[in-house]
């Protein structure tokens, strides 16, 4: 029986994978044994925060007959690496037989006391699976719209799928708390006024130079700047994991894990616009009735020290109320999955901004003090 926690996110580069190796690397100074799954597709992120190459990986295993003993990296006694790679890709085409075998294989991951999956970024089929079938789902956001937006189109696509895990948020590469502290509320707010999904606070960690030195070195910052502000947030969510994990038990048998993950690695998956012959939806409707859509941007800070953990009190409870729509749109127009288009577009559009903003300033430059 192993404590199954799957760490994803809405938008790429949001520090998920730095998040996931200083977390188990913490998690074994308490006696833990963890192995990290390195689920980002085709990226090897892991292996790079390490300057570590691995000569195999998943679909050595599902392919080529290789034991999990050939492809797992140790890092140190107690915290191993599981590269997934294209194995993720295989998991989905094989034979009921493979898959049988496939999964008494992987079985033998329950000699870990903690599984982390770092999944690839979105609302994939390899993330929707991961997410699914473990028990407690962490999702770092940003204060970047485009994080935010993303993450809340993940959280409403688990929600289609009948998601019923329980999910937390961490807030990463935040200037100070009381922007932490805004993104939090704004996010949360959007969450269970929309998705009806509570998302408690697992932690905060702000800016650091030490977090972007120890990436260049390709050492974990846990390791190389222990003292650091990052490392001492990375231990507080650690160790809050590990008091909740007291309160209730939450290990997960193997066998049952993945035999839900590729059950849902094979199976059609529910999406905003996805419907049935008679024109309802495939899963139970979200914003069918709402004439608006979440407003997620955080256009300004608050005054004052807010805490890591805002209580939940009347004050939460106003913002839900209060929340603002993001434009007019009307009712009969709410069944159209304006979330799904504006992930396509998005990123596009971000780009497009960052080239004018250049050649903007390109052109001030070319003309000199004025």
């Amino acid at each position: 029986m192993s404590r199954v926690i799957t760490i994803t996110s809405g938008k790429g580069g949001v520090g998920k994978t730095n998040i996931s190796l200083n977390l188990a690397l913490h998690l074994s100074t308490h006696g833990y044994r963890v192995c990290l799954f390195d689920a980002d597709l085709g990226l090897g992120n892991i292996n790079i925060l390490l300057g570590l190459q691995s000569e195999y990986d998943l679909s050595d295993v599902i392919l080529n007959g290789r034991n999990l003993e050939d492809i797992i990296i140790k890092i140190q006694d107690r915290v191993h690496v599981l590269p997934a790679s294209s194995g993720l890709e295989e998991m989905a085409n094989l034979r009921a037989d493979r898959t049988k075998a496939l999964i008494e294989t992987l079985s033998k991951m329950n000699k870990y006391d903690f599984l982390l999956f770092d999944t690839s970024a979105g609302i994939s089929k390899n993330v929707i699976s991961f997410c699914l079938a473990s028990s407690e789902v962490v999702l770092v956001i940003t204060p970047e719209p485009t994080s935010l937006t993303d993450s809340f189109a993940l959280l409403k696509v688990l929600r289609l799928n009948g998601f019923t895990g329980e999910a937390k948020v961490v807030i990463n590469q935040c200037k100070n708390t009381d922007t932490a502290t805004l993104v939090y509320r704004k996010f949360k707010s959007a969450a269970v006024k929309y998705l009806g999904i509570d998302l408690p606070t697992l932690g905060m960690i702000y800016q650091d130079p030490k977090v972007v030195e120890a990436v260049r070195q390709q050492r974990p910052f846990l390791t190389l700047y222990p003292v650091c502000n990052a490392s001492k947030r990375i231990r507080q969510m650690g160790d809050r994991l590990l008091s909740a994990g007291r309160d209730q038990l939450k290990e997960v048998d193997m066998v049952s894990f993945w035999s839900r993950c590729l059950q849902v690695i094979t199976s059609p998956m529910s999406s905003p616009s996805s419907k049935r012959k008679g024109g309802s939806h495939t899963s139970e409707p979200l914003l069918q009735q709402a004439g608006e859509e979440p407003q997620l941007t955080i256009q300004q800070s608050q005054k004052g020290h807010l805490p890591d953990n805002p209580p939940e009190s009347a004050a939460t409870a106003r913002d839900v109320s209060n929340e603002k729509s993001a434009g007019a749109i009307n009712r009969e127009r709410a069944l159209v999955p304006i979330m799904e288009k504006l992930i396509r577009n998005i990123s596009s559009l971000s780009k497009e901004l960052q080239l004018l903003r250049g050649a903007i300033e390109g052109h001030k430059k070319s003309l000199g003090p004025q």
